[in-house]
C-alpha cells in the first residue's frame, strides 16, 4: 500500500488493505501496542537481600489494538462489508487445514519504510450497536484486537548473505590432468552488517560438497559444526529460526545428528548494536575441498524491538 498505509496479509496469503481512505472506504482511526513489547524479567532474591537482583528478561506475546471505520454507500454493501471483514481475519484461514499460522499485519511508514508483526486475531469486531443521537447506518466502528505471540517486529523484505567460495586455482606447471580445483582447505570470512534492533535467527543453506563443514560468528562466539560431510548435489538447510531450530537435507531427512555437541544450535544468530559493535557480524566459514559447486548462504529478517 500506499505510505502510511496498513494491510492484514491471511495465513493464506490474502491481501485485505485496513486503510483505503475515501467516501466509501475503510479508515484506521487509531492503533496501539507497536511500541515496547511487555519484559518479563527473571530474577533472585538472596537471605536479607532488599529488593532483587535481575539475571535475564524475556519478551511476552504484546496486543495491538486497531480502531477501524469503513463506510458503505447503502445497507447490502453494510452487510456484505461486515461479512469480507469476518472472512479475512478468521482464524481458520489457512493453507492447510490443520496448520495453526499467524497473519501479518503490515505497515507503510511515511518514508515507506515497511514493518511487520505476525499476528492472530484474539476479538473483535463486535459490531456493537450504533451511537443513539446520531444517523450512521451504512458505517461501522470497531475495534480489532490482535495478539503477536512473537513480539518482534520485523522488515518483511527478506535479507540475505553468501559467502565467497574460493577455489585453489594456482596451477604449477607442467600440468597434469585432468585438473583438479577446489581441494584443500576452505577458510572464508563474511561481514554481515545487521542494521535490527533485536537479534534475527538466519536459515543456513549449504550445497555440497564440502567435507566437516564449520560455520562460526566469530562476534558472539557461537558456532556450527558439522562432523560428517556434505556430499554432491545435497543441499542442507539449517532453519534456526524460533520454535523450528531444525537441520535437513533436500529429501526432507533429519541430519540434527551430523552436528557436534558442542554446536549452539539453539542460540546461533545475528547480533545488533552493541552485542555486535555497529551491527558488524564477523561470520567465518571453513572446510575442505569444496569444488565450483559449493554454496553457502544465508537469508534472514532484520527485526526490531518495536515501532
Amino acid at each position: 500500500g500506499a505510505a502510511g498505509f496498513a494491510t492484514y496479509i491471511t495465513p493464506d496469503g490474502r491481501l485485505y488493505p485496513l486503510h483505503t481512505p475515501h467516501e466509501f472506504g475503510r479508515w484506521v482511526v487509531s492503533f496501539s501496542g507497536l511500541g515496547t513489547p511487555p519484559i518479563e524479567y527473571i530474577t533472585e532474591r538472596g537471605p536479607f537481600q532488599h529488593g532483587a537482583t535481575a539475571r535475564d528478561y524475556f519478551l511476552r506475546p504484546r496486543v495491538v489494538q486497531l480502531l477501524i471505520r469503513q463506510a458503505f454507500c447503502n445497507r447490502l454493501d453494510w452487510w456484505a462489508g461486515r461479512a469480507s471483514l469476518l472472512n479475512e481475519i478468521r482464524p481458520n484461514r489457512q493453507a492447510t487445514p490443520t496448520a495453526v499460522l499467524p497473519g501479518e499485519l503490515r505497515f507503510v511508514e511515511t518514508d515507506g519504510t515497511l514493518r511487520s508483526l505476525n499476528v492472530f486475531i484474539q476479538e473483535g469486531p463486535r459490531f456493537e450497536p450504533r451511537v443513539q443521537d446520531q444517523w450512521d447506518e451504512w458505517a461501522f466502528q470497531e475495534v480489532l484486537r490482535f495478539i503477536a505471540y512473537d513480539p518482534v517486529v520485523f522488515d518483511p523484505t527478506q535479507a540475505a548473505a553468501a559467502f565467497p567460495v574460493a577455489l585453489d586455482a594456482d596451477l604449477v606447471f607442467p600440468i597434469t590432468f585432468p585438473i583438479e580445483f577446489g581441494s584443500g582447505a576452505l577458510d572464508e570470512t563474511l561481514n554481515v552488517t545487521y542494521p535490527g534492533t533485536w537479534l534475527s535467527f538466519p536459515v543456513i543453506t549449504i550445497v555440497g560438497p564440502i567435507e566437516l563443514p564449520r560455520l562460526d560468528n566469530v562476534t558472539t562466539g557461537e558456532k556450527l559444526e558439522f562432523g560428517t560431510n556434505i556430499a554432491p548435489g545435497t543441499t542442507v538447510t539449517i532453519d534456526l529460526t524460533e520454535g523450528n531450530k531444525t537441520i535437513v537435507d533436500q529429501l526432507g531427512n533429519n541430519l540434527i545428528g551430523q552436528l557436534t555437541s558442542d554446536s549452539d544450535l539453539g542460540t546461533f544468530h545475528l547480533a545488533p548494536d552493541p552485542e555486535a559493535p555497529l551491527g558488524v557480524n564477523a561470520l567465518r566459514l571453513r572446510g575442505t575441498n569444496p569444488t565450483g559447486a559449493t554454496t553457502v548462504s544465508l537469508a534472514y529478517f532484520v527485526r526490531y524491538f518495536g515501532f
